[in-house]
């Protein structure tokens, strides 16, 4: 399937909305924290927030990028994928290098923590160049997160960055 990459609208966040809010268990993995607001709270939060479309215009996914308070220089990246993706882990990741490309013209740098259960996403982050550090225990997560990374250096594809067209 084709996609398209833009920046996001209201509309495509409040669609993802809908859809987490429906499925609200496999999103959250039970947790009392409602996933709609989190998503809201973190797309205000973003410098940019980008979204995946289908042929048919309807938003499969969205990555955002928000500034880290203490260090200018780097990003603090997220993503959220439908289930478009589930069986199509090359997809993604190609539609991911063209994000995190344009992501890294803003920040030299990008990182967050990401759940160690979380192997899919952790294996996406790997194949796209992202260094991933052995997980350490967060107690008031009750869960082992691994610190992920990448400088604008080590985003690759056919020997030269990649970035979104204009």
């Amino acid at each position: 399937m084709r996609y398209q990459i833009q920046l996001a609208t209201s509309v495509d966040v409040a669609f993802l909305a809908a859809v987490m809010d429906e499925d609200h268990e496999p999103w959250s993995g039970g947790n009392a924290a409602v996933p709609i607001d989190r998503l809201l709270q973190t797309c205000a939060c973003s410098t940019q927030v980008w979204a995946a479309r289908d042929s048919n215009g309807t938003p499969t996914a969205l990555w955002g990028v928000t500034p880290v308070s203490d260090d200018p220089e780097v990003g603090h990246l997220w993503m959220l994928a439908c289930e478009a993706f589930d069986n199509n882990a090359a997809e993604l990741g190609s539609l991911s290098r063209l994000v995190f490309g344009e992501m890294l013209s803003q920040f030299p740098r990008l990182e967050n923590y990401v759940d160690s259960r979380k192997v899919r996403a952790i294996e996406l982050l790997r194949s796209i160049g992202f260094t991933v550090e052995p997980a350490i225990p967060r107690p008031a997560a009750d869960a082992d997160f691994h610190r992920v990374w990448i400088d604008s250096d080590r985003l690759m594809i056919g020997g030269r960055a990649c970035s979104l067209p204009n």
